[in-house]
């Protein structure tokens, strides 16, 4: 559309050239300079305004696309409320090289034709950068439009390894995939004496379900541990008797269970083994960064004690996510929960790229992206797509709780990674 416009700002001026050589050439035919001349000022003044408002100035705004599910089973993965405080931030202290943020957003609900149509929209509308829906079966087909137009999808919250096979080359995650989360929990594990461990799986989440307690497992038995038994559920549950009767069937009782699941479906089944009289860790993956895990532990502050994920972001009281929190809802923005704080990372690496580049071309704002050795954004100190250019180089966190209240177990890049690619 941009090259569009300029073609037709090109004709407009090459209509004022010819009118230029007529007038002058009238002039000399003439004896009415002064006349002719009035006219064409006049006729002048008059076309380029008109150029002027048909054809604005580029750059002027950093316009990011967010086709995003506000609404549905998917809204609390989205990043819009995190995004839309940072760039207001930004914008009150006075853009990035003058240039103020525009979002663009709109509902996806769970539906992926929705936002490929709205994807097409924000692009036709002169956006550098796209976020939505967290999950493959869209994230593909809208990177592969995108990638007409030069665009990246910058995904505040990915961790799906489809992402990352080559499939498309516009694609940027903000953060570690799925392996790496598991990684960090299963060393952690292993830190505290776990040996055997039940992993229950589930197709109904793609790789981050059914793929993510295996990567675990595979630590785990890297480390001298073993894999008991691997147990199927389907997503959502809300009853995990059959699952809590065959751990209590096992000839060696488990230390640890892992899932990569939802709430509220793991609190139910952190309840369901407790009463059961299992006294094993529950170890899970961001979906447990779930703000309605803590209330699991309204009753009875212990509960959780031996509960802990590997995550995107540290989420415990006095972590850097919680004081962008607590400064988004001074501004009357509040930002709930991790993923919709992850947004924040997206505006500020795009703002890094936009000052390095000097303008909004998005091929170069991508390619600023992954030349850099360290990022600044706001929920770690600092990201690096250098070396895996799909995704970031950032330390994981895992997540526990001591007395109801989250604490930070442990925050590194994990020494073995199952091969995963």
């Amino acid at each position: 559309m941009r090259y569009q416009m300029m073609r037709g700002l090109r004709k407009h001026i090459s209509g004022i050239n010819m009118t230029t050589i007529a007038i002058i050439k009238n002039y000399k035919k003439s004896n009415i300079r002064e006349k002719i001349m009035k006219k064409f000022l006049k006729n002048l003044s008059k076309i380029l305004f008109v150029s002027f408002i048909a054809f604005p100035a580029f750059g002027d705004t950093i316009k990011v696309g967010f086709p995003v599910p506000l609404t549905g089973e998917y809204a609390p993965y989205a990043e819009i409320q995190g995004a839309k405080c940072m760039a207001e931030i930004i914008n009150k202290n006075g853009g990035v090289n003058g240039k103020k943020f525009e979002l663009l957003v709109q509902d996806t609900g769970t539906d992926t034709q929705t936002a490929i149509s709205l994807t097409e929209k924000f692009l036709e509308q002169g956006v550098i950068a796209i976020g939505t829906i967290p999950f493959s079966d869209t994230m593909i087909p809208v990177a592969q439009i995108a990638a007409g137009y030069g665009v990246t999808i910058l995904q505040a919250q990915s961790t799906q390894v489809e992402m990352h096979t080559g499939i498309v080359d516009n694609f940027i995650s903000n953060v570690s995939p799925d392996p790496f989360t598991a990684a960090a929990a299963a060393e952690y594990a292993l830190s505290e004496g776990v040996k055997n461990v039940v992993l229950l799986t589930s197709d109904d989440g793609g790789s981050w379900s059914a793929k993510t307690p295996l990567w675990f497992g595979e630590v785990i038995e890297n480390g001298g541990g073993k894999v008991l038994s691997k147990m199927n559920f389907s997503i959502p549950t809300s009853d995990w008797s059959p699952q809590v009767a065959e751990m209590k069937k096992l000839s060696t009782t488990p230390d640890a269970v892992y899932i990569s699941s939802i709430m509220p479906d793991v609190g139910v089944l952190i309840r369901q083994m407790k009463a059961a009289g299992i006294d094993a860790w529950v170890f899970g993956s961001d979906g447990l960064d779930d703000p309605s895990l803590d209330s699991v532990a309204d009753s009875d502050k212990s509960i959780l004690d031996k509960v802990a994920f590997g995550t995107l972001a540290p989420s415990q009281p006095g972590s850097a996510m919680q004081a962008f929190q607590k400064e988004c809802k001074a501004m009357g923005m509040p930002v709930d929960g991790m993923f919709p704080a992850l947004g924040a990372d997206v505006i500020m690496a795009i703002a890094y790229a936009v000052e390095k580049t000097g303008g909004t071309d998005p091929e170069a704002i991508r390619k600023a992206l992954r030349d850099a050795d360290s990022i600044p954004v706001r929920t770690v100190e600092s990201v690096s797509f250098k070396k895996n250019k799909s995704h970031a180089e950032r330390s994981v966190p895992v997540i526990g709780f001591k007395d109801g209240v989250r604490v930070l177990l442990s925050n590194t890049i994990p020494s073995f990674v199952p091969s995963w690619k």
